[in-house]
């Protein structure tokens, strides 16, 4: 037998607006990282040719600094996302 679910009776994913705002929030990080994940390597892959050539080591130190920018901001995204969720 199947369970009637009274529509009157949905649950709300966000109980507050103050969660909202952190999962929007969450949002934005990841938005601002997409473009990050993308750059990044490839900045590495151009400083990495540069060096064969005898260049200077700025575009992969530029590279490499982006990277780890990224990947803390997306750590970051997931750990609002989660919070917001979850309601911690």
């Amino acid at each position: 037998m199947k369970e009637q679910v009274d529509p009157k009776n949905k649950s709300k994913i966000f109980d507050t607006s103050e969660t909202k705002a952190l999962f929007l929030k969450g949002l934005k990080f990841l938005a601002l990282a997409l473009p990050l994940l993308f750059a990044s390597p490839v900045l590495i892959t151009i400083g990495f040719k540069a060096l064969n050539k005898g260049n200077g080591y700025l575009i992969l130190v530029l590279g490499c600094i982006l990277a780890l920018f990224t990947i803390a901001l997306v750590t970051q995204a997931f750990r609002l996302i989660l919070k917001a969720l979850f309601n911690r």
